[in-house]
């Protein structure tokens, strides 16, 4: 977008699979926006509830509401349906339970993108446990500079899990996207880890929005981020694997990025079957050099730990600290 007089007009992409008692919420936080050149793109993958129905009556009522039916194809083939068919200077995902907490974001994001003109613009989500329980981060406040130059900044960026493995904190120029073909990978779970990892290198210049309006539901019943399967773990470790493979050749900032991932990884690793834990051992053990201070926030939250372990150990501890961590979020729902 070369006119920085022009305004911007932005694609909401909102993919919708048995949604029935948040997907109003979700779309009703966007529509109410004071700002209204955008449009939403719901793409109902297939639901079996009343989804369908309720996206319907939405694009009936406001021609910026767009629909899209089609078979169930998973999180991944229903969003790279809705960025093939966006048409937006800039791309936002939202998930369909999840929502939006103000009413001038786009408008604020508009004024922002007109400044600064970035490739990308990340902002940090609120997290929902219950409704007297709702978190953000707020890691921005340790970064001096809120725009500029991408990849000086990106280390730091991921340093403090601003540039992380998430689609929904992010808004993207659909140029980047559309013209360096950043689909979501088909068939895995956690597919935002690969995205993301993709995404780094294509980006020039950023900004931090610096306001927390993405409201991110942390525990719901059903949701695929709160079920860890074996299939996610494999899933996880093969994007891992591919994402290394031409370690020599990665910037540290991306190198940095997937090391925070093989935390995820080494955390999940006692949910594996004996058998699958065999066979990504010797990978993990080769991938340990990851393992130092200043890569990642979280990871030096590890470290504290592996100064003290062997490695064959930390796999143990890190699961008796998520089996303590999952404790802790169903209490805070209460």
């Amino acid at each position: 977008m070369n006119n920085r007089n022009k305004d911007v007009f932005f694609s909401i992409v909102v993919p919708v699979y048995n949604v029935e008692n948040y997907l109003e919420q979700c779309i009703d936080s966007i529509l109410c926006q004071s700002y209204t050149n955008f449009e939403i793109i719901m793409v109902n993958d297939g639901s079996t509830d009343s989804s369908s129905t309720i996206c319907t009556s939405y694009e009936e009522k406001d021609d910026r509401n767009i629909v899209i039916h089609k078979e169930n194809g998973g999180l991944s083939d229903a969003r790279n349906v809705g960025l093939l068919r966006s048409k937006g200077d800039y791309v936002i995902f939202a998930d369909s339970d999840d929502y939006w907490a103000g009413h001038q974001v786009l408008e604020e994001l508009n004024i922002l993108i007109k400044e600064s003109n970035p490739d990308l613009i990340i902002h940090e989500e609120s997290r929902f446990f219950s409704k007297k329980n709702v978190k953000c981060k707020y890691n921005q406040r340790h970064i001096n500079n809120k725009r500029g130059d991408f990849k000086k900044e990106a280390m730091l960026l991921v340093y403090y899990d601003l540039f992380a493995a998430c689609a929904w904190d992010k808004i993207v120029r659909r140029t980047i996207l559309i013209e360096n073909e950043l689909f979501f990978p088909l068939g895995r779970q956690s597919e935002d880890m690969e995205w993301c990892g993709r995404l780094i290198s294509h980006i020039d210049t950023y900004a931090i929005y610096p306001k927390s309006f993405y409201i991110y539901r942390k525990v719901r019943e059903g949701s695929i981020t709160n079920n860890t399967s074996e299939k996610h773990i494999m899933d996880v470790y093969f994007m891992l694997k591919h994402g290394l493979i031409n370690d020599e050749g990665i910037s540290e900032a991306l190198k940095n990025y997937w090391a925070a991932i093989y935390v995820v990884l080494l955390k999940d690793f006692y949910i594996l079957s004996s058998n699958n834990r065999k066979v990504i051992w010797d990978d993990l053990v080769s991938w340990k050099n990851l393992l130092k201070e200043g890569r990642n926030i979280k990871l030096d939250q590890v470290m504290k730990f592996y100064k003290f372990l062997p490695f064959v150990l930390l796999p143990a501890v890190l699961y008796i600290y998520r089996i303590i961590t999952v404790l802790h979020k169903k209490y805070k729902t209460l």
